[in-house]
């Protein structure tokens, strides 16, 4: 029996007996419902869990840190081992596969002020003149640093330059609208580089009576303000310029106080990963060169992630014993249609049809009562997902409070949809097999002569 025949045939059978099929398919109909909608939810919170820490900093980008140890005891054994965030370390770091850029940095703070409005504790980062653009940084208003920035030019974070200028007469008002860092005069002062151990050098820069003492001042230019991004609190008040300007900057302040330093060390250095699989087998091999490799926010999204495939396994489960219960289902609708079709499969075999061709014709009847229960379910879970974000959106949103999150708590991937139609069309063929068996050993003549 041709196969187009075989699928003629058991439409026809299913047709005819409407109401026991509709029945059995609202089973598969519910139990793929219950499976697509609990898994869509654990995917939906993974998402949003994604997007928030993508938000507060790149997944692919780890953080060297010289010590590898915490408790004393290991930090006196690591003093002997203790390696130099150097050129040497990014030459080793280079030769690692999937590593596609590395961005060695300084850091000091520093005062900025324009007219009588200040802005006390920058965060000064430098970096190399072309590491912006590689580490994808997103310029909100004018442009990135580039190589033309060595003797002067600096780009700010959005809080640096339109919310953390304060007027020294009014302290608690803001500049917002006042000080517009393209175009206004601002000048730096009190520079102080952080060394490996997180302090400043050059002391203080005010006497015992708090009065200030003589630093280094110099207008800067500013060539971009970075995208604004509240969830990335840990550069809320950060200004970028390149190694060389402010090796330029810490020579003239340390000039004034008649004291200068080397550069021993950098501060921190930032590694490119070309892909999230590989930043674990990545961060391994620095640890193993000696380095701690770190990334803040990609350990919290793996912590999060885990609890809610957990919660995902159990909601899953619920919803298995709901496709368990259609399976049975379909079992018995196919062993009831065998009763009930018993002359009917006689007569097939008498006039030739083979044995193989009678258990075919069962187990594609079960499979479209799996396939058709599968497609309803799908797009009945597609609706569902669809409510029930509209009436989380607005929930999320107050909870998370970020543009950059799609506060979807049920997402559905298209990969879900096709094992979803081929999971449950299994399970259709599945719970059809023993009664295509059972159909396959009737005696045509037995089969004949029943009632």
């Amino acid at each position: 029996m041709k196969l187009k025949d075989l699928i003629m045939m058991a439409l026809k059978n299913l047709n005819s007996r409407k109401l026991r099929t509709a029945l059995t398919v609202l089973g598969v109909v519910i139990g793929a419902t219950s499976i697509i909608v609990m898994l869509s939810i654990g995917f939906g919170f993974q998402k949003i869990n994604t997007d928030m820490y993508k938000s507060m900093g790149d997944l692919t980008t780890l953080d060297l840190h010289t010590d590898m140890f915490w408790s004393d005891e290991q930090e006196k054994e690591a003093s002997k081992k203790k390696k130099t965030l150097n050129d040497q370390a990014i030459n080793e770091i280079k030769r690692i596969p999937h590593v596609i850029a590395i961005m060695p940095m300084y850091k000091a703070s520093a005062v900025f002020t324009s007219g009588r409005f200040s802005n006390n504790g920058v965060d000064i980062v430098a970096i190399p003149a072309d590491a912006m653009e590689k580490f994808g940084f997103k310029i909100g208003e004018g442009r990135l640093l580039n190589s033309q920035d060595n003797s002067g030019g600096v780009v700010m974070s959005f809080g640096c330059a339109n919310e953390n200028f304060r007027d020294d007469k009014r302290p608690y008002i803001n500049s917002t609208g006042k000080i517009q860092a393209l175009k206004s005069r601002i000048e730096i002062k009190q520079f102080q580089v952080q060394n490996s151990n997180n302090e400043y050098s050059g002391g203080s820069y005010f006497d015992e009576d708090g009065f200030e003492r003589k630093s280094y001042v110099e207008k800067l230019k500013v060539v971009g303000v970075l995208e604004e991004n509240p969830n990335d609190w840990s550069n809320y008040n950060t200004t970028y310029m390149t190694i060389e300007y402010f090796k330029k900057l810490k020579k003239a302040s340390e000039t004034v106080n008649g004291k200068t330093s080397a550069l021993k060390a950098y501060s921190n250095i930032k590694v490119k990963v070309d892909d999230m699989e590989n930043v674990d087998a990545v961060q391994k091999q620095i640890k193993d060169l000696g380095y701690n490799a770190t990334n803040m926010y990609a350990e919290f999204l793996k912590q999060g992630n885990q609890q809610i495939v957990i919660i995902q396994a159990v909601f899953g489960a619920i919803g298995a014993i709901s496709f368990l219960v259609a399976a049975i289902g379909i079992t018995n609708t196919m062993i009831m249609s065998i009763y009930e079709r018993t002359k009917e499969i006689g007569v097939m075999k008498v006039i030739g049809a083979s044995i193989k061709d009678i258990e075919k014709l069962f187990l594609v009847e079960a499979g479209f009562i799996g396939l058709f229960g599968g497609f309803l379910g799908v797009i009945s879970s597609l609706l569902l997902s669809a409510l029930f974000n509209k009436l989380a959106e607005g929930f999320i949103m107050s909870e998370i409070g970020s543009a950059n999150v799609d506060p979807k708590i049920s997402y559905i991937p298209f990969w879900l949809i096709l094992i979803a139609l081929l999971f449950s069309t299994a399970i259709g063929v599945i719970s059809g097999y023993l009664p295509a068996r059972r159909a396959m050993k009737l005696s045509a003549l037995e089969a004949i002569r029943s009632d």
